[in-house]
């Protein structure tokens, strides 16, 4: 099958706009992905819903994931598209401008873990190494490392202690070449003494 059209049809893939899928990336059909942008070896399962979203590198996410569709105002007479937007989601419309900005750019960080069924509003940021729960509907930022869940989302607790986050926000290690990699496997609970190694690596080269 040389037509990618038809291929993306055959195993519903729907890809839209100015989106971009890492090579290194993998995205389980089916999925609709709308001017959005997926790093290196991030995955996400079946049946994502994403539009006008970042997603960094080494995420996982869960199945049924919906990210960035629309903006209802719910300071007016009605919700309604019809009387404030001129997109006709509902096949026609009775203004002439739109009153709104309807979408918002989404951001995921890096090494970002969020669960099944979760849905990400309009304008969220999620912060590097974030995890989300289960069924949660994020509405508002979620920063670095925190652990969040819920509707309305809140945040239990952090992964790690406030100074090891830092440290690791500094070492970025997602942003490392691929044959560095094997150091994240090979110290993967060793987390202190990760951190304490190459953070004195970025001060030496700062000295």
């Amino acid at each position: 099958m040389n037509n990618p059209e038809e291929y993306n049809l055959l195993y519903n893939r729907n890809i839209c706009g100015n989106s971009t899928i890492s090579s290194k990336a993998r995205i389980y059909p089916k999925y609709t992905l709308l001017d959005s942008q997926v790093g290196d070896f991030t995955y996400i399962a079946q049946n994502a819903t994403i539009r006008l979203t970042s997603i960094g590198k080494f995420c996982s996410i869960g199945a049924n994931f919906v990210c960035g569709w629309g903006i209802h105002p719910t300071n007016g007479i009605s919700t309604s598209p019809m009387f404030y937007s001129t997109q006709k989601q509902n096949g026609t419309t009775l203004s002439n401008t739109d009153k709104i900005k309807e979408t918002l750019p989404i951001h995921i960080g890096n090494d970002v873990f969020i669960g099944m069924n979760v849905t990400v509003l309009d304008g969220v940021t999620i912060g590097d190494g974030a995890v989300i729960g289960a069924g949660s509907v994020v509405s508002k930022d979620i920063p670095p490392y925190a652990v969040a869940v819920g509707s309305p989302i809140r945040i239990i607790k952090y992964r790690f202690e406030e100074d090891v986050i830092h440290k690791l926000l500094n070492i970025a290690w997602w942003n490392w070449n691929e044959d560095r990699l094997d150091i994240i496997e090979k110290s993967f609970f060793d987390v202190d003494n990760f951190v304490q190694k190459y953070i004195k690596d970025i001060e030496d080269r700062n000295e």
